[in-house]
């Protein structure tokens, strides 16, 4: 068995459930309110952004520490996850959207739609907590130790 580093992932682990508890407080329960403000838009997105960023870590520990290969891109470490047994494939799917997402709003490749980026971030960031439960499962498996 390759050595996990466990302390490193739960570290990774609990800065991103920091970062989706902060979405959760700053995305407001209606649509016009986080339209019209600017600030909340704002927090939310960087939230989102830091929350994705530290999935993408976790992901890359993973990888390196199990051998699985290089990644081409942010998205392909995800593949590399669902390829090796890790994750399902149907939720590698859903978080490689998230990442585009994410890359969307970070390099602006086109101008956001504040309306599809309010369902985005309300509807489809609740993939995060499905990866957590299946990584927390993957670390005991793999440690012998439960997170939580």
């Amino acid at each position: 068995m390759i050595f996990l580093d466990k302390d490193r992932l739960l570290e990774k682990m609990d800065e991103l459930e920091k970062y989706l508890r902060e979405l959760d407080a700053y995305l407001p329960e209606e649509e016009e309110e986080y339209l019209n403000s600017g600030l909340r838009k704002r927090a939310c997105e960087r939230a989102f952004q830091l929350a994705s960023e530290n999935l993408l870590d976790i992901c890359n520990l993973i990888i390196s520490e199990k051998g699985f290969g290089i990644p081409t891109d942010s998205k392909d470490c995800i593949r590399k996850l669902s390829e090796n047994g890790v994750i399902p494939e149907s939720l590698s799917i859903r978080l490689e959207e998230l990442v585009g997402f994410r890359n969307l709003l970070v390099h602006q490749y086109g101008r956001v739609d504040d309306s599809k980026a309010y369902y985005y971030l309300n509807e489809e960031s609740k993939d995060f907590y499905e990866f957590i439960e299946i990584i927390d499962k993957f670390i005991e498996l793999e440690t012998g130790i439960p997170h939580k």
